[in-house]
């Protein structure tokens, strides 16, 4: 018996099928495409750049005597912190709104002298960064006698 559309509507129902078939193959062919880790692509890296370099600015303002606050914590003279400065900067990142979006921070207080680099402080709080980390850094210059030192900022998503 063909009914009311007799062959013209068996191959309506076998094109769904076929339509259906095809449809469920690109999905699944575009699902095993997709990649496997998350890659870090140049905005995000740009992001956590400007988070850095925005945060370091802030902490070395120049104030009415002409030193700042990164000065401070270098030389080891603000508020007696006795020379932890890695982590006092890991502490002011804690107060800011970064932290709770999952930007974190690893601090290093490097000295630069004619015979090389030398880690003097290091604050790894939250572990050591991935490979996908972005470094960025800000000179400090003490006085009397002259020493020159680079603090290190390296932020990451976790």
């Amino acid at each position: 018996m063909m009914g009311k559309y007799g062959k013209s509507g068996q191959m309506h129902t076998i094109e769904a099928l076929i339509a259906l078939v095809l449809i469920i193959g690109a999905v699944t062919f575009a699902s095993q495409m997709s990649p496997k880790q998350v890659c870090m692509g140049g905005d995000v890296k740009t992001q956590l750049f400007l988070y850095g370099k925005d945060f370091l600015n802030l902490l070395d303002m120049e104030r009415s005597d002409h030193t700042s606050w990164l000065y401070h914590q270098i030389n080891g003279t603000m508020n007696g912190s006795g020379w932890d400065a890695a982590a006092n900067i890991t502490n002011e990142w804690l107060n800011t709104s970064l932290d709770a979006k999952g930007v974190f921070c690893k601090v290093e207080i490097v000295n630069l002298t004619a015979d090389g680099i030398n880690v003097v402080n290091s604050n790894a709080s939250f572990g050591e960064p991935p490979k996908e980390a972005v470094t960025v850094s800000k000179l400090v210059t003490l006085v009397k006698p002259i020493r020159v030192y680079e603090v290190r900022l390296t932020l990451w998503y976790a």
